[in-house]
């Protein structure tokens, strides 16, 4: 069957999800749901971590339409989301100009609310910070459940 697109894990309210590869709709949609899950669970602070594989491909088109929907779907559930694009200096150039352009889209350019990363690392004290919790302790954690 092959990899999966999306992995997620929950740790110390931060919703990780790690993209493998471009999502479909349907992937869309089932992230979404996993998240307003969450949300209801949880309540708010919750923060979103989003990583990409360096190993995956830019997104065309319509899975940018599909992932400028998911974020704007998903920004009233989380206090800040954090981007880690990792790969070479080309692919993070590349996926950050797509990254911005969905944040122009969606009118969530926003540097307090929406960060990129290159390195999961980055984020630590964004966590900390925002929940209070030991921010190297849960990318650490992340590292080991394989969603950044």
């Amino acid at each position: 069957m092959g990899t999966p697109v999306f992995k997620t894990a929950i740790i110390d309210r931060v919703f990780f999800l790690r993209w493998e590869a471009p999502p479909s709709h349907e992937e869309i949609r089932t992230v979404f749901t996993q998240m307003r899950d969450v949300y209801e669970e949880l309540k708010p602070p919750l923060v979103l971590v989003a990583s990409l594989s360096p190993k995956s491909s830019v997104p065309n088109t319509e899975q940018r339409r599909h992932l400028s929907n998911l974020q704007s779907d998903a920004r009233p559930l989380f206090s800040e989301i954090h981007a880690i694009v990792e790969g070479n200096d080309l692919q993070y150039n590349l996926q950050r100009v797509i990254i911005s352009g969905i944040n122009l889209v969606t009118r969530t350019y926003d540097e307090a609310y929406h960060r990129v990363h290159k390195h999961a690392d980055m984020v630590a004290p964004y966590l900390s910070k925002r929940l209070g919790v030991d921010g190297v302790k849960v990318i650490n954690e992340a590292r080991t459940r394989g969603v950044v």
